[in-house]
């Protein structure tokens, strides 16, 4: 057994501690504590047992190596969540925007002439 294979589980724990402990004081959604456990086990599962399920990802990917698969996986994730970051400030902005603009008039509104 490799050093990773203990460390990468026991930080994984950590930050689905951390995802969990979010969760309840009501800072995260369950979806959200749910798609970042199920992202930590997966590379728990990953750490422990490397070659058994990384083969049969590249096998299902259709990709001759492992590490290609993982980085493949992992890459597509990241842009995944690049995307929905995206999305969120681009809505966020929006947001503002009308805010802005409605306590602008209100302001007009309440000014003397």
């Amino acid at each position: 057994m490799e050093i990773y294979q203990i460390l990468v589980p026991c930080i994984a724990v950590l930050f689905m501690y951390v995802s969990i402990k979010q969760y309840v004081s009501g800072k995260n959604t369950f979806f959200e504590m749910f798609t970042w456990c199920l992202i930590w086990f997966f590379i728990i599962a990953v750490a422990i047992v490397p070659d058994l399920i990384t083969v049969h990802l590249a096998q299902i990917l259709g990709i001759k190596s492992n590490i290609n698969a993982i980085i493949f996986l992992s890459l597509g994730i990241l842009f995944f969540l690049q995307y929905n970051l995206f999305l969120t400030i681009k809505r966020q902005n929006k947001t503002i925007s009308e805010l802005i603009k409605k306590i602008a008039l209100e302001n007009k509104k309440d000014t003397p002439k």
